[in-house]
């Protein structure tokens, strides 16, 4: 069950699918819930006993655990995932090989965050796909909470370019925060799936897109 993890983080403004964490993991399509025991916890060094953490399978993620933290003025659902089970999807190509969006073998992943970031009707949401070798806080816990809620001040900013920036494997932002993006030649340079309302934008483009 435990194993070392990358993130999908969601940001939900409050009375916005204001629901509990199962309620929200089904809006995400996260099936086969199952809740924690306290010593299940403590093997990811989470120690409040008041916690819930649900583990499941999510979509193309596969095997995942969730928790959700309430802040200031939104929920932040986070899912932690394999980073084995991501670096598996990652073909090997030369590197002058570029990688079409649409022959990407982690496209199901991007589908699966889509879906759930429009169900969750989240404000912004990222997948983080950076590892986290010799930070002893995430190594301990197999996933950092204060690293992700670190990010909320961009968010409660507006700060749109400071979250592009920091070049998240996926970023989601919807309607309203899209168009405070300030258009750039480097800060455009990405692949980006197509929505009807929002932004879903890569890390960078082609074999290089999420990281």
């Amino acid at each position: 069950m435990f194993f070392k993890t990358l993130v999908a983080a969601f940001f939900i403004e409050h009375g916005s699918n204001n629901f509990s964490l199962e309620q929200l993991l089904t809006l995400a399509e996260m099936k086969n819930l199952q809740y924690l025991s306290e010593d299940e916890k403590l093997g990811l060094g989470i120690h409040d006993p008041s916690l819930e953490v649900i583990y499941g399978e999510w979509g193309a993620f596969e095997d995942a655990w969730a928790r959700l933290d309430r802040i200031e003025y939104h929920n932040c659902l986070q899912i932690y995932f394999s980073m084995n089970h991501f670096l598996d999807l990652i073909p090997e190509l030369p590197d002058d090989q570029n990688l079409p969006l649409k022959e990407d073998p982690l496209l199901p992943l991007a589908y699966t965050f889509r879906n759930a970031c429009e169900k969750l009707q989240a404000e912004v949401a990222f997948v983080d796909t950076h590892a986290h070798y010799g930070d002893e806080a995430w190594e301990n816990k197999q996933g950092n909470r204060d690293w992700i809620i670190n990010y909320y001040w961009m968010l409660l900013e507006s700060n749109v370019n400071a979250l592009a920036d920091e070049r998240f494997g996926l970023l989601y932002l919807n309607e309203y925060m899209n168009q405070l993006w300030d258009s750039n030649p480097v800060r455009d340079d990405r692949d980006i799936i197509p929505l009807s309302q929002g932004r879903l934008a890569f890390a960078g483009r082609g074999s290089a897109r999420w990281l």
